[in-house]
């Protein structure tokens, strides 16, 4: 299955708990201050609409994530889409220092806590060293599927994921640690 295969690389960098919920909320940040400043760059006008750098990529990596799996591609619109809408009108209402300092804020708080994550809790260094595309472009829709699974939904592909991840020799417990 081709996304327990994607996400394996991305899960074997995220086992701890601790770490996920960082990430839950660290990407999502991440992610819209980057969409902040995608939507500072017109790219054309199509009938009077704005085409912004950040419509193009939003599209682009939605596309991509129908690709791997549909339902987690549908919450991933609706949460992303959402970003996506709100960063368009901070762009279209607010100065552009308004915009580079919610982008720098959130670049630095998003990161900074996720790499504490990391070297704390997971004691390991983040996948962006392995493989940029995976932590730009791929966690979004994997925290998305990390949110599920820890609801107890999916566990089916859940279980392939983690199957994967022992079948790379990538496994951690951390079932014995305090969450």
């Amino acid at each position: 299955m081709r996304f327990a295969k994607e996400m394996a690389f991305y899960s074997a960098y995220h086992q701890e708990k601790r770490n996920v919920l960082i990430h839950v909320l660290g990407v999502p940040t991440i992610t819209f201050t980057l969409f902040v400043v995608l939507s500072r760059f017109s790219l054309f006008e199509y009938n009077g609409f704005h085409v912004s750098a950040s419509l193009v990529f939003t599209l682009a990596v939605l596309g991509y994530y129908y690709t791997l799996d549909v339902v987690f591609a549908f919450v991933a619109t609706l949460v992303f889409g959402g970003l996506f809408v709100t960063s368009e009108w901070i762009t279209a209402q607010l100065p552009a220092t308004t915009a580079w300092t919610i982008f720098g804020l959130g670049q630095v708080i998003g990161w900074g806590a996720q790499f504490y994550g990391h070297f704390i809790f997971e004691k390991s260094r983040p996948a962006l060293f392995d493989n940029l595309f995976q932590a730009l472009v791929s966690a979004p829709l994997f925290v998305v599927a990390d949110v599920f699974f820890e609801l107890g939904y999916r566990l089916d592909l859940k279980a392939a994921v983690d199957n994967e991840l022992k079948a790379r020799g990538v496994w951690k417990d951390f079932s014995h640690k305090a969450a």
